[in-house]
């Protein structure tokens, strides 16, 4: 049931003032509220991100690896990101979408095995 739904039945079954006498709707409504607010999607592993220079790839990590790298916060980092933002030196960060991370992660490491 998504949230819409969820605080549609709430509505009716919280129609009449003392909705709180009756224990089954006590339990359904507070068993709603429960899941509607517990519907948060979780990110299991976290977002890639590449920071380019022009048409150059410079470094990819997420944004915790590129914070010890860059010395910006995750959340600088993850803001530029959303944003696509160009710093005052050049850099643009982007999220790499999950399937050209695996791809551009081979090419990467592939093109520094070659140096």
């Amino acid at each position: 049931m998504d949230k819409k739904a969820a605080m549609q039945r709430i509505i009716e079954l919280t129609h009449s003032e003392n909705w709180q006498e009756d224990k089954e709707i006590v339990a359904e409504v507070q068993k709603l509220g429960k899941s509607m607010w517990n519907e948060k999607p979780k990110r299991k592993t976290p977002r890639k991100i590449a920071i380019w220079h022009g048409d150059r790839i410079l470094v990819t990590g997420t944004a915790e690896q590129l914070s010890e790298i860059t010395g910006l916060s995750k959340n600088i980092i993850w803001d530029r990101a959303k944003n696509m933002d160009i710093d005052s030196k050049g850099r643009q960060f982007k999220y790499v979408e999950e399937k050209k991370w695996i791809s551009l992660h081979n090419t990467v490491t592939s093109s520094s095995r070659k140096s």
